[in-house]
């Protein structure tokens, strides 16, 4: 049915929500459509409502008024297990576990035996080298000082988390500021590998930091809960509007070489 292959895997439709106890709504009368396979990048700066937002679409958050549709169920009535089961997701409050690192990532798709080659692809995609200096056991090393293993900074620990995303088996990733404790220099690489891994998937990634946006499809830009400009990077930039003047205001992050600027 060509109709069907067409419709947008992801639909809001005049969807509203605010925090219990907040009288300002964190997301105010908004509508968006995600093709299937399309990369969408959701930017703004603290407090537009980015986070909110892809929680919503990814079935976490439901709205007060409004739709979400994911393959045409409504979050409101869908099987929970069914919409959580085809998505993976990176989001800016991750867990560490007291486990060992190949455990921290397989953890993330309890479906069958963890697979080492699986972990290993995982980590490479995720940029994690395993140092004998960091890692003094590999994979087997435990990630946790009580029981005599080791610390990791944050942006290891932030890795980690990336890792775990991509070893989920999905159709649909979200990643939710998934390079704050990384290096802007730094996230270039990841990015890179963020876009071999997210071809013919639909994916959306939240981020404050604009230098990595040419990889998206298009891009959405978020003021006060709403969304105020949509297109590709060179449209937008050609527009005098909100995100230009956050380009330009970032662009002494990155260089000519690394990034987009």
């Amino acid at each position: 049915d060509i109709q069907m292959e067409e419709a947008p895997e992801i639909r809001l439709d005049h969807i509203s929500f605010a925090y219990p106890g907040c009288r300002e709504k964190a997301i105010a009368d908004l509508s968006l459509t995600v093709r299937s396979g399309e990369t969408v990048a959701v930017v703004g700066q603290n407090g537009a409502g980015k986070s909110t937002l892809v929680k919503l679409l990814s079935g976490l958050y439901l709205p007060d008024t409004g739709r979400v549709l994911i393959d045409g169920q409504d979050t409101k009535t869908a099987d929970r297990g069914s919409l959580m089961g085809k998505i993976s997701g990176v989001f800016q409050k991750f867990q560490r576990y007291a486990m060992p690192l190949n455990e921290n990532v397989a953890i993330s798709d309890m479906s069958c035996e963890p697979k080492e080659t699986r972990i290993a692809a995982s980590l490479e995609k995720a940029d994690l080298t395993l140092s004998r200096e960091v890692f003094p056991q590999g994979g087997k090393t435990m990630l946790s000082r009580e029981f005599d293993g080791v610390d990791l900074s944050g942006g290891y620990w932030q890795r980690v988390a990336i890792a775990r995303g991509f070893y989920r088996t999905h159709d649909r990733i979200v990643l939710d500021e998934p390079t704050a404790a990384i290096d802007p220099l730094e996230e270039t690489k990841l990015y890179r590998k963020f876009t071999e891994m997210s071809r013919g998937k639909t994916s959306i990634l939240v981020t404050h930091r604009l230098g990595s946006t040419k990889i998206a499809d298009r891009i959405v830009v978020m003021e006060k809960g709403r969304i105020v400009q949509v297109g590709t990077h060179e449209n937008l930039m050609r527009m005098n509007g909100k995100y230009r003047e956050m380009f330009e205001a970032q662009s002494k992050w990155y260089t000519d070489k690394d990034h987009l600027v």
